[in-house]
């Protein structure tokens, strides 16, 4: 009896320790290697998710791409800047505003294949003026892109607004290199 009852006290420790090691160095490897194709299985369905979305609306994408070239800024850095100035005086007349102070200032961006003229202004008028400053912006078909814009008050009452504001023109140097 006592012979018996430690062959099965054996056989029980050596059946824990199976068990320990096979859970340890095949079952938890397993969970974590399943748990890591999962991941990077929902990081493909997302890639081939959002890929399909490109490919449907890739004709009204090209056809903004194109549109946006036809917009793009000259060549030429003065002959943009004199667009951009043109722009002011459109957006200042239409929207009654008045223009303060104007530094304008050029970036490259050689990674992108792109350039930004960058103008910060300050400008003055009542809240319908300044609203409509902003929308004026964003319709010009010049490729503008409000960055900051910060508003002050001028008088007790609020009527009265200064805005100062950074945009910037984009033109692209190499428009292959951007969306091929």
């Amino acid at each position: 009896m006592e012979n018996n009852r430690e062959t099965i006290l054996k056989l029980a420790v050596a059946a824990v320790v199976a068990l320990f090691v096979l859970d340890r160095f095949v079952v938890e490897p397993s969970i974590e290697a399943w748990k890591e194709q999962s991941e990077r299985l929902g990081v493909l369905r997302d890639k081939v998710t959002k890929g399909r979305s490109l490919i449907e609306r890739e004709a009204s994408l090209r056809g903004r791409w194109a549109d946006m070239l036809k917009t793009d800024m000259t060549e030429d850095n003065s002959a943009g800047e004199a667009e951009v100035y043109k722009a002011l005086g459109r957006w200042g007349t239409r929207s009654r505003v008045s223009f303060t102070s104007l530094t304008p200032n050029w970036r490259q961006h050689e990674e992108g294949g792109y350039d930004t003229f960058e103008c910060r202004v300050t400008a003055t008028g009542d809240q319908a003026s300044i609203g409509r400053l902003i929308y004026e912006i964003e319709v010009d078909p010049l490729p503008a892109r409000i960055e900051e814009c910060e508003l002050n008050t001028r008088d007790a009452l609020g009527k009265q607004l200064t805005m100062t504001m950074r945009f910037s023109f984009v033109r692209i140097n190499e428009p292959g290199k951007v969306l091929p």
